[in-house]
């Protein structure tokens, strides 16, 4: 009897996030084509996580649940940091390659068990295919896969904002046992080839099969972002705009929907709430939560803003564009926005954190009703050239090897 293939995607967490999205549609899809296959979440319990997306046929696991009855063998954790110690003190002689292993050993011990949890996980899993997303999920995989699995990994954000000595010691020391690479745009593919020896493949996120219809008719006075709230949103420009933007169009309301995600998002939002108190308009200006109908809810607003410093792509940019909202995106790192939109055809491009310019791109949006028309007619051609269906056959390219 054909052994059943077997996939298993690592994430660190669920909130519903871009890269959370993405794993959601490829896994279900990858259930469908037969595979048996497992999610494992990395740094998040299973009663925390969003997962209203995750097909029932899925297997979800919590390595943080998981691991959190086992004990820690104290003993081999202290002989590994140890032993990273020893080895960074001598990276004055043996250079870069010493001062990355250390740090390697010194987050394989700071993960010990995770480690061993996943190592016995993979020998019990022989064979199986491992697609990791965002760096620490990355980073336990590749510390703790066999040589039987293929391990395929796609970190989802901008690579230049990598900093950390752990993370550059895993792009110049470990990256390398991976089989494949994914990459969200041509500018973050560039980046690793530039930095790394990694090479690979550029795919861009799917658009969601089901969709409200683009919608192409007047339009309600409301400006929307959807997003995740956190500081890389920077919804302070885009509050900086609407107030200048209200001054020519009092009629108009801006809704920001989402949720705070991320540890710095409680104090960011209750920053952008103060930027909003003291806006001229604010009583144009609402924060709201995230909601499961949000796509029939605004598909007729008057345009959908992005003002994010870094972005790796932007679903609810390319959902707005689906929809048919003339869109205005800052151009900003990794390229993801600019991989897709062509600047006055599909959407407008504007540079990060210029709140004039961001205005002005609005008020151009409103002022010039064929500019308007035709990024909302063009725009809608991303539901064929990202269509989950597509999106898949070139994921599947990459698992099939």
């Amino acid at each position: 009897m054909k052994k059943q293939k077997e996939i298993v995607f690592f994430i660190k967490v669920m909130n519903g996030g871009g890269a959370e999205r993405v794993v959601s549609l490829l896994s279900s899809a990858v259930v469908q084509k037969g595979f048996k296959t497992t999610l494992i979440i990395t740094h998040q319990s299973k009663k925390d996580a969003v997962l209203n997306y995750v097909s029932p046929d899925i297997k979800v696991i919590s390595l943080l649940d998981e691991i959190s009855n086992l004990k820690n063998n104290t003993f081999i954790s202290g002989v590994i940091t140890l032993l990273a110690r020893l080895i960074g003190k001598l990276s004055f002689l043996f250079g870069e390659k010493a001062e990355y292993k250390s740090a390697v050993l010194k987050y394989l011990s700071r993960n010990f068990k995770e480690v061993v949890y996943l190592k016995k996980y993979f020998k019990n899993h022989k064979g199986s295919i491992a697609v990791a997303f965002l760096y620490d999920s990355i980073f336990l995989t590749l510390l703790s896969k066999n040589e039987s699995n293929r391990v395929i990994i796609s970190e989802r954000g901008d690579p230049a904002q990598t900093s950390s000595k752990t993370t550059m010691a895993f792009l110049k020391n470990e990256f390398q046992k991976a089989d494949a690479f994914v990459f969200q745009s041509p500018d973050a593919k560039k980046w690793y080839e530039e930095n790394t020896s990694v090479k690979g493949t550029v795919i861009f996120n799917p658009i969601k099969a089901d969709l409200p219809e683009s919608y192409h008719g007047e339009r309600q006075k409301k400006i929307v972002n959807f997003c995740r709230i956190s500081a890389q949103k920077n919804l302070i420009v885009l509050v900086d705009a609407f107030e200048k933007f209200n001054r020519d169009f009092p009629d108009y309301e801006l809704y920001i929907i989402g949720d705070p995600v991320g540890n710095d998002a409680e104090g960011y939002i209750d920053l952008v709430k103060e930027r909003i108190e003291k806006a001229i308009c604010k009583d144009k200006i609402f924060i709201l939560p995230a909601r499961r109908d949000i796509h029939e809810e605004i598909k007729d607003y008057a345009m959908f803003v992005s003002s994010s410093d870094f972005e790796g792509m932007s679903n609810s940019m390319l959902e707005a564009m689906a929809l048919g909202l003339p869109v205005v995106c800052t151009d900003c790192p990794a390229g993801g926005a600019r991989a897709v939109i062509n600047d006055g055809e599909n959407g407008l491009l504007v540079p990060v954190g210029d709140s004039e310019i961001l205005y002005l791109a609005m008020k151009k949006v409103l002022e010039d009703e064929t500019l308007s028309e035709r990024l909302s007619r063009n725009a809608v051609a991303v539901r064929e050239n990202q269509s989950l269906e597509k999106i898949i056959e070139k994921w599947m390219e990459i698992i099939d090897g």
